[in-house]
């Protein structure tokens, strides 16, 4: 049985409040930002491209409904949580490795500054890293847990 991940401590009230304003500022372009996260993460991980369908409009919802329930969840411990649990559940079937969820977190990341420019400040941009830094490895401890229950 693996070791569960060492989980950084939650993130300071000011943290949360620029992940939550920066959020909202892209929320406007939210299929533009969806399009640039899957752009990012296709180059950063070109084999993922065949986990996909064609058609990536199912997934582009997908991932801004992940992002706003990240974003919501920030302020609980329970919540993440649930959240990570939930996100280990409905990928489970694809076997994805640390590796793909730190893809996707940097192409978030990434898209966020594409879509934000000067806006997605040095601070706001580490508090971006750390909530993944934080909800990452929470996911690879539930998706243990579930593979365990195999």
């Amino acid at each position: 049985m693996s070791r569960p991940a060492e989980i950084p401590p939650p993130l300071h009230p000011d943290q949360v409040a620029l992940i939550e304003a920066s959020f909202t500022r892209v929320l406007r372009h939210k299929a533009a930002l969806a399009d640039l996260v899957y752009e990012r993460y296709f180059a950063l991980d070109p084999q993922a491209r065949g986990l996909f369908p064609p058609d990536l409009t199912v997934q582009r919802a997908k991932v801004m409904q992940a992002l706003t329930s990240i974003v919501r969840s920030l302020h609980s411990d329970a919540d993440l949580s649930r959240l990570a649990e939930g996100l280990a559940r409905s990928h489970q079937r694809f076997g994805l490795t640390g590796q793909q969820y730190q893809h996707m977190a940097t192409a978030i990341i990434g898209a966020l500054h594409d879509s934000l420019g000067a806006g997605l400040t040095d601070e706001t941009r580490s508090s971006w890293q750390a909530a993944f830094d934080r909800l990452l490895p929470m996911v690879s401890d539930a998706q243990a847990r579930l593979d365990g229950a195999d």
